[in-house]
């Protein structure tokens, strides 16, 4: 007959009822009095690691417009991220289903990088002076501006195909035109603008030439230099006089 105190003994009877794992519990040296199982067993309970998501959205973000720029986008797969970050690729679905979810997460960030270096390099300068710093930092003329144009030229692509892809970059679009608006008022207040061109012509003339270079500073790199689009820049800001 066995021994019903002997603690391997109720440990393998609960085990068997479903009770709880031998491995799972503490085990003190003596067995004491045939009360419970529960005067001598203590369960450990492993607890859950805390996520932050939006820390590791913007991880995922990061690790991916990176990608997009040094592979391209046909390279860039959820595998290839999920490698480059260290997490499950059945985890990085949870957060992006699919490629085209990634590639808008990437052009929201190169987009919001932008915007956070012009408030950086802005201070309180307005009028031409602030319009000719935020054309710089949008052009690709640094290192980081000609990666970030790389992510750009394959969002449009993509854009092109997809409505909500349109509707991110017409977002983007109307928040740059209000900027620029912005600029041309208070440069027309101080007399540094004088064109007799519509504000709203010089906006578009100013974001199709801004647009175009991100083509042609990765694609004709020999021809449009940084230095030729600073000579662009202040060419067209000079005209606006």
């Amino acid at each position: 007959m066995p021994n019903t105190r002997d603690r391997n003994y109720v440990i393998g009877q609960e085990a068997a009822r479903g009770g709880f794992d031998s491995w799972a519990w503490d085990r003190p040296a003596a067995i004491g009095p045939p009360a419970t199982v529960n005067t001598w067993c203590t369960p450990r309970f492993a607890v859950p690691k805390q996520v932050d998501h939006d820390e590791r959205r913007a991880e995922i973000a990061n690790a991916t417009w990176r990608l997009i720029a040094e592979r391209g986008i046909e390279a860039t797969t959820m595998r290839a991220i999920s490698s480059a970050i260290g997490m499950a690729h059945g985890a990085l679905k949870h957060y992006f289903p699919d490629k085209n979810a990634l590639i808008k997460t990437a052009f929201t960030h190169v987009f919001d990088a932008t915007n956070t270096r012009i408030r950086e390099r802005l201070g309180e300068a307005t009028g031409l002076a602030g319009l000719r710093i935020f054309c710089l930092e949008v052009l690709p003329i640094e290192d980081v501006t000609k990666l970030e144009a790389r992510v750009v030229i394959p969002f449009w692509q993509r854009a092109l195909a997809d409505a909500g892809l349109q509707s991110v970059f017409t977002d983007a679009m109307n928040v740059w035109r209000q900027q620029i608006h912005a600029f041309l008022r208070a440069a027309r207040a101080d007399g540094s603008v004088r064109a007799s061109t519509p504000d709203e012509a010089i906006v578009e003339h100013l974001l199709a030439m801004l647009n175009g270079a991100q083509i042609l500073a990765v694609l004709t790199s020999d021809t449009t230099t940084p230095k030729l689009q600073q000579q662009m820049i202040d060419s067209f800001l000079e005209g606006l006089g």
